[in-house]
């Protein structure tokens, strides 16, 4: 009987503590997130509207409208320098869409950029992971928007494989940004002759 008593004790004293040991996944989240902070990524906890949720996650049983959300994580990748004049846009991914600037993604901003731009785009979006939910350019940076589905095993270099897509497209956009200027530039001095004339 006494030894049943230290028993619960020792549950009572030590259990609180191992209740707040971090998981598996914690430590997996962790070590993701570490790495991505290596690479001058800033991760953000965040939600979005999950475009592929079940009707019934979309009305309750009394006819209530509801607006499912998805738990994810924004990984947000600065830009070496601004990128004023490229084209800034949103999108997410959503199985079946074809009327977005790639199939499987929509817009979530008016549209923005020409065709070839996307097409350079497109082949660095197909390098993100199955899970990614949106993907987003502004002046400033490049973000992924990630549910961060990955093993333990493959955490890190899931991580450097998402580090090398927000490169991808920072310069894309920094690419696009020089060209934009050129076009303003010479559109500039082209006008600056005529008023001269």
């Amino acid at each position: 009987m006494t030894w049943l008593i230290i028993i619960v004790a020792l549950f009572a004293a030590f259990g609180p503590l191992l209740w707040m040991m971090p998981s598996r996944a914690d430590r997996r989240l962790a070590k993701m997130r570490a790495r991505a902070r290596t690479h001058g990524i800033h991760v953000e906890i965040t939600q979005l509207d999950d475009l592929d949720a079940e009707p019934q996650a979309r009305v309750t049983s009394g006819g209530v409208k509801l607006e499912p959300k998805v738990m994810c994580a924004a990984y947000r990748l600065g830009m070496r320098r601004l990128a004023r004049a490229a084209p800034q846009w949103k999108i997410l991914r959503k199985s079946g869409a074809n009327d977005g600037p790639i199939d499987g993604w929509i817009w979530a901003t008016r549209p923005a950029g020409d065709s070839t731009y996307w097409q350079e785009v497109g082949e660095v979006l197909r390098a993100l992971p199955s899970d990614a939910l949106a993907c987003a350019t502004d002046a400033s940076e490049v973000t992924c928007w990630w549910r961060e589905r990955t093993t333990a095993e493959d955490a890190e270099t899931s991580v450097d494989r998402l580090h090398a897509v927000l490169q991808n497209l920072a310069e894309i956009q920094l690419l696009a940004d020089a060209a934009a200027s050129a076009i303003d530039a010479s559109d500039d001095t082209s006008d600056d002759a005529s008023t001269r004339q």
